[in-house]
């Protein structure tokens, strides 16, 4: 059928709206007739969120969430009462109790009949024996009951299941919702004391664990009913002998629980360990550029490397235990199965072929309910438990306090005109109770947060429609200010109040996902006055058009596709478009430039928020002329509190912080010409599509990839061997207990009666004949005697007119232990077949890990600066665990399973090969009925993937922004938001699962009919086709035990096929497009660069085809150990000139360094003979010597040598471990300065000719600054030195002035002539710092000019 349509077509409007199974009949529930419009719909159209029912009422995010938290609330408070600990796992258990207790009634129906089918199997069996005593009619009864049975379980099993996982979905939207009420809660030191990705995992990993578990919860009284009942019966079909049974389980079970118990162990120290891997990772790629620049791709791979050789080394062990606990599995019913049958023919105990096959029925369930459930049982219950541990000691940490309210406090202080009084009030970020040490995490937070950074002895009132400065040094205590203001950090002592509504716009720049619009008016209602004003204040509209969108752009992950001064000027817009009486302005003009900053202070600080009272955090004090007052802090104490002219009076330290200050040049707006923002429609699309929303089906070359991948000559013929052998094997062993079977009885008979009768029933067609025809010619030394079987004469063509067989007991002896070697051989390859399968996908998972990460290691900076973070951090997380865990274990199901039914229905057919009629059509219904179901269930799967997306991405952006909701008061609309994406999952989820019980419960009824049909055809055509009772009975068992498994292949391999995709995007990274070689074959000499002198030539430079050039042609000529300042607006192309010269990017034209062209050396040879401090400070976990010198090339005295140089020996040696103290990720505890600091003890190691500074210090207080300066003048006086100027004083003193506008080099000469130039780029630069600012920078770089004369 043609596929068309879309979105919009009419036929949409169907799917939409409530969800038909909570108004469709209880038939339409058990068949889920209720799902075929979704079928037949997805079948002709793909499918998208757009046709997502409406999530049930009783599935609802709020109302599960409001359950469980009263649930949890109430639990809580009884185990207080008893004096016990709460535990959340039984919690949960208790509130759902009677969804999954009345669910246990279809289960007892179900397991009852599969209990039921054995003995109808032996009875109808012995129908077919010679000599049966059974009538036509009681027989037909048997059949009768068996198919009505048959179908009823047909109808039960899956409604069980569905409703099984129904409820676990339910468990798992209660559990969330409580999870992220908790975020919600939780004080600012608990959210320092964990991490986004903990919390993403609790929400992925741990809750999944509900999925299986509560399946198979009702086997904890089930199953040993259901044992005992077994046993009873197989005591009364074989007497003594199942005593036997109980004698091999007690030796299986210990074994498969121990091998069970150490996987469970083996699965924590792989997630440990790959926890360890992906948490560097994580900073690996966020460091891309850092670890390109230093050349340190080496010492890293070695690191990963070796941490993956660990993590697999754990997976291959747990593959070992897996690989064995499946085979004990596998094995066990022909364990149970050779110790009866083989200790009956030893003790010569007589069987019939009625007692066999209902014995090995009920082994087969045993099987199933030990070995199977109860194990599940035990395993998923066991990771539950630990999941909703690890849960529970997340929703046990600390709340925000409630803050005391002093209403006197209020009265007065509307009386004095006041907003905002503070009286003696200390507070510190240390936890006023104990706290537990023991993880890395705390003692990483209680080094950052130390008593150092505590606010003491404060007392502070603040004024209605104030405008408030607060500066000081960094760590001096301004945002812990605002902090408590915001209630955010607790007074240990003293009295706050805060009168009115505040805002508050956070220090670090906080985008949510979504259009600007959507951030700007954060659910309120648009108000085009205020909203047309807002972006006005803040400098937006000039954003606006620059975009085809305008307001409806979508800004990308954490806003991924804007600028650092677009997203601060978005997070202002955010807060001043809210209605408040007093905002907290934490550094909004940090990150932009110096003309945006005055608009931001003029027209939205002082105009648009004129009359309300306004607390400015800042370092950009040319601005503090026009506050109202200023506050200046220093150690977390107010020193002095005044007017600007006040404070200057007093020649307090405000003087010296304003006479540093007041020569900067603030223009850090991050530079977006590497990024395409002339593309930001385009890039939207591309950056925010989901990748799990795909369609279509993963094609064959992806399985050709995976397998390929991993030694395949090696592995390949082994596993096809030992798979052929395993089943092969199997199927001629049960075919030679079905031959014994029969002599056995046709020796009894003998024995009794001396030949058979002629009014016996046929008993063996052709095949059977010409079999014993055979053997009665096999001779055995020790033959003593012989029985003549004759067969009847029959007018049937299927026998031959007379016939006579001799068969002996050495003979029938010989089929026992024929059947007895080939189980052997089942056992022993099956297990065999699982450890070099799961070997070979241990050697899959390494070989795809480590091509994957070498190409990316590899991969151009073009590649990192367009794709998020998390992105890239997925394959190496989700896509790498899956192919690391599941995907070999599914995969090796559908091969196992595969192998096992086709080996019974080729022996089913061989049996009588008039069912391959009936076979044929059954075949072509059921791939009929998969390709008609495939489409919607996986784009059902798929879309459950693409809707859980946004609900761990709403939960990252709620951590990260979670003291500006709160100050917002947006708690209920996060919350709401967060109901809203988990609805949409869970409505995905619900279908899916719906979809594929569709899809199981049709195939599993064509494959019903035909057993049934099997049953009446072999009835009815008895005296005509001579079927035995024996190989009839093995037939008749592979056919009822063939439901479950196909039903489980048709599950696994639309799973497989899901995960699979996984395999395809890590073989999409496999082919990003590289840099160039890092070695060459004519390396520059060792001594190279003697000079340092740099020569550029029409270069050019543009970061990808679908990019516009962002350098043009820019030729100039740098002096050995000359000092140039690189300067221009946001985009002109400063950084960018940086990544030419260090080949980031592949430029044009020609780069010379002392008569070298770097262009046609390796990369490692360039870069290695640069030195770069970069703009952000990045470091790496681990300790301090190995972010000093990761290759260990320099002896521990240099290393102190250069820390000494940057003043930070002392500090290092205050701490015991010395080099070797352990750095927390990005080296947070360590300050901004202190890190930029560690960054130029690393240049000063390498003591390279050439040295580049990317705006190094654009985040660090001037003293930092100053050290830096002074750092650089004395130990680089001897090398080219480049400077991309932040603070424009900073390259005064420079030999020359590189001024970029635009891509272009528009100016290049000393800084004094420069300023000689009236209409002159830098003059334009130097004056827009102000008359006063500007007056001194030409002072200094006269200076400069007299004294280079």
């Amino acid at each position: 059928m043609t596929k068309q349509g879309g979105p919009d077509t009419p036929k949409n409007s169907r799917l939409q709206g409530p969800c038909p199974f909570g108004k469709t009949n209880w038939l339409s529930r058990f068949t889920f007739w209720w799902m075929f419009p979704l079928f037949r719909f997805g079948f002709r159209h793909p499918l998208t969120q757009d046709h997502l029912y409406d999530v049930l009422p009783e599935d609802e995010s709020e109302l599960l969430g409001d359950r469980m938290e009263r649930a949890w609330d109430a639990y809580s408070r009884r185990c207080r009462e008893r004096k016990k600990k709460p535990s959340l796992y039984w919690a949960v258990i208790a509130e759902f109790k009677w969804e999954w207790g009345i669910n246990g009634i279809f289960l007892v129906i179900s397991e009852g009949i599969r209990i039921l089918q054995p003995y109808l199997t032996g009875q109808i069996v012995s129908y077919f024996q010679p000599g049966s005593s059974l009538s036509s009619t009681e027989v037909y009864i048997y059949a009768t009951v068996m198919g009505v049975s048959t179908m009823i379980q047909l109808l039960v099993n899956p409604k069980y299941f569905f409703t099984s996982h129904h409820i676990a979905l339910k468990m798992k939207v209660a559990v969330a919702s409580l999870i992220y009420r908790k975020i919600l809660k939780m004080s600012s030191w608990s959210k320092h004391a964990t991490t986004s990705g903990k919390i993403i995992n609790h929400l992925s990993t741990d809750l999944e664990k509900f999925t299986y578990t509560i399946e198979s919860f009702h086997f904890c009284w089930l199953g040993p009913l259901e044992i005992c009942g077994i046993l009873y019966l197989l005591y009364r079909q074989i007497g003594y002998l199942s005593l036997l049974t109980l004698a091999v389980i007690g030796v299986l079970l210990p074994l498969q629980v121990a091998l069970g118990w150490i996987y469970g162990k083996l699965r924590m120290k792989i997630g440990a360990a790959g926890d360890q891997r992906i948490h560097l990772m994580n900073q690996i790629i966020a460091g891309m550029r850092v670890i390109k620049m230093y050349c340190w791709e080496k010492p890293f791979s070695q690191i990963i490397f070796k941490l993956r050789r660990s993590e697999m080394s754990q997976v291959w062990k747990a593959y070992i235990t897996k690989a064995l606990n499946i085979a004990v599995f596998q094995s066990a019913a022909t364990i149970i199965s050779i110790s009866l049958f083989g200790l009956a023919w030893y003790m010569e105990i007589p069987l019939s072929a009625r007692k066999i096959y209902s014995t090995l029925g009920w082994i087969l369930c045993l099987r199933l309910t030990i070995f199977l459930y109860m194990m599940y049982l035990v395993e998923d219950n066991k990771q539950l438990s630990s999941s909703l541990k690890r849960i529970q000691s997340f929703l046990a940490v600390e709340d925000m306090k409630v803050f005391s309210v002093f209403a006197e406090m209020s009265e007065s202080m509307e009386e004095d005109g006041v907003s905002i009084r503070i009286q003696d009030m200390t507070a510190s970020w240390n936890s006023p109770g104990d706290r537990d040490h023991d993880s890395v995490t705390d003692k990483l937070v209680d080094n950052e947060l130390t008593p150092s950074f505590a606010l003491k002895n404060i007392n502070l009132d603040v004024k209605q429609g104030e405008l408030l400065a607060v500066v000081g040094s960094v760590g001096s205590g301004k945002s812990s200010l605002l902090m408590c203001l915001l209630k955010e950090l607790p007074p240990a002592m003293g009295k706050l109040h805060v009168n009115g509504i505040m805002g508050y716009a956070s220090q670090i720049p906080w985008v949510v996902s979504g259009t600007l619009q959507d951030n700007i008016t954060f659910g309120d209602d648009v108000k085009e006055e205020r909203y047309s004003k807002v972006l006005q204040a803040c400098a937006l509209y000039k954003d606006l058009d620059q975009m085809r969108l305008g307001d409806q752009t979508l800004v990308g992950e954490r806003g991924l596709l804007l600028s650092g001064g677009q997203k601060s000027r978005l997070t202002l817009a955010r807060t001043i478009y809210r209605e408040a009486d007093v905002y907290l302005l934490d550094d909004p003009l940090g990150a932009v430039d110096t003309d945006v900053g005055s608009h931001l202070f003029q027209k939205c600080i002082c105009e648009f928020l004129r009359g309300k009272t306004r607390i400015l955090v800042t370092h950009q004090l040319q601005y503090l002329r026009s506050a109202d007052r200023i506050v200046i802090l220093n150690e977390g104490r107010v020193v002095s509190v005044g007017t600007y002219d006040e404070l200057v009076r007093q020649g307090t330290e405000f003087s010296l912080i304003l006479s540093d200050h007041d020569k900067d040049m603030e223009e850090p707006e991050e530079e977006q010409d590497k990024k395409v923002k002339s593309k930001v429609e385009k890039n939207t699309k591309e950056n925010t599509e989901d990748e799990f929303s795909k369609y279509g089906n993963v094609g064959w070359k992806v399985y050709k990839d995976y397998f390929l991948a991993g030694h395949p000559w090696l592995y390949l013929p082994i596993i096809t061997l030992l798979t052929l052998v395993s089943y092969a094997s199997y199927g001629y062993g049960d075919w030679h207990l079905a031959r014994w079977v029969e002599s056995t009885e046709l020796l009894n008979l003998q024995t009794q009666n001396g030949s058979l009768s002629q009014n016996l029933n046929p008993v063996f067609n052709v095949p059977n004949q010409t079999l014993l025809q055979n053997l009665s010619h096999i001779t055995s030394p020790n033959q003593n005697f012989t029985y003549s079987i004759s067969l009847p004469n029959q007018t049937t063509p299927y026998l031959n007119d007379s016939s006579d067989v001799s068969v002996t007991p050495q003979q029938v002896d010989m089929l026992m232990k024929t059947y007895l070697v080939a189980i052997t051989m089942f056992i022993t390859g099956i297990s065999l077949f699982g450890l070099a399968y799961f070997r070979m996908s241990v050697s899959i998972s390494k070989q795809l890990h480590n091509t994957m990460f070498k190409i990316v290691l590899g991969a151009k900076t073009y590649f990192f600066d367009s794709n998020p973070v998390g992105r890239i951090l997925n394959k190496f997380a989700r896509d790498l665990g899956m192919i690391d865990s599941a995907l070999p274990s599914t995969s090796y199901a559908v091969i196992e399973v595969s192998f096992c039914l086709l080996m019974q229905i080729v022996i089913t057919c061989i049996v009588n090969p008039y069912l391959l009629l009936p076979l044929t059509p059954l075949v072509v219904l059921i791939y009929l009925l998969r390709l008609f179901a495939l489409p919607t269930t996986r784009n059902m799967k798929r879309l459950d993937a693409a809707t859980q997306s946004p609900v761990f991405s709403h939960v990252s952006d709620t951590l990260v922004g979670l003291q500006s909701i709160r100050a917002l008061g947006m708690n209920q609309k996060f919350l709401l938001d967060f109901n809203r994406f988990q609805n949409k999952h869970t409505i995905a989820s619900f279908v899916f699962l719906a979809s594929y019980r569709w899809f199981s419960l049709r195939s599993l009824f064509f494959l019903d009919v035909y057993f049934i049909l099997v049953v009446f055809l072999s009835l009815a055509l008895r005296d005509y086709i001579g079927l035995s009772g024996g190989l009839f009975g093995m037939a008749i068992n592979y056919l009822l035990s063939m439901a479950d498994p196909f039903e489980y292949l048709m599950r696994v391999s639309t799973t497989l096929n899901t995960q699979m995709t996984s395999v395809e995007r890590i073989m999409s990274y496999t082919k990003v497009e590289q840099e160039a070689p890092k070695v060459s074959g004519t390396p520059p000499a060792p001594s190279w660069p003697l000079h340092g002198e740099i020569r550029l030539v029409n270069v050019g430079l543009q970061y990808s085809s679908n990019t516009d050039q962002v350098l043009h042609d820019i030729s100039c000529h740098i002096h050995s150990q000359e000092k140039i300042g690189i300067v221009g607006r946001t985009g002109a192309g400063k950084s960018s000139l940086l990544a030419a010269l260090l080949r980031l990017a592949e430029p044009t034209g020609e780069i010379q360094i002392d008569g070298i062209n770097v262009m046609k050396i390796g990369l490692h040879e360039l870069r290695n003979k640069i030195s770069v401090i970069p703009q952000d400070p990045i470091l790496f976990s681990g300790t301090l010597r190995k972010n000093l010198d990761p290759f260990e090339e320099y002896l521990d005295d240099q290393l102190w040598d250069s820390l000494e140089q940057v003043q930070l020996k002392i500090k290092v040696q205050s701490e015991s471990e010395g080099l070797y103290m352990e750095m927390s990720e990005g080296g947070q505890n360590l300050s901004v300065g202190q890190r930029q600091l560690v960054c130029l003890a690393r240049a000063i190691l390498r003591q390279n000719k050439i040295l580049i500074l990317d705006e190094a210090t654009a985040n660090v207080d001037h003293n930092t600054d100053t050290l830096i300066q002074e750092t650089i003048r004395s130990r680089f006086h001897n090398c080219t030195v480049l400077t991309v100027a932040h603070r424009i004083h900073t390259i005064m003193d420079s030999d020359r002035v590189m001024v970029l506008d635009q891509g272009n080099l528009v100016e290049f000469n000393t800084p004094f002539k420069l300023l000689q130039n009236e209409n002159g780029f830098f003059k334009n630069l130097v004056q827009q710092t102000g008359k006063a600012q500007a007056k001194h920078l030409l002072a200094l770089a006269e200076k400069h000019h007299k004294e280079q004369s």
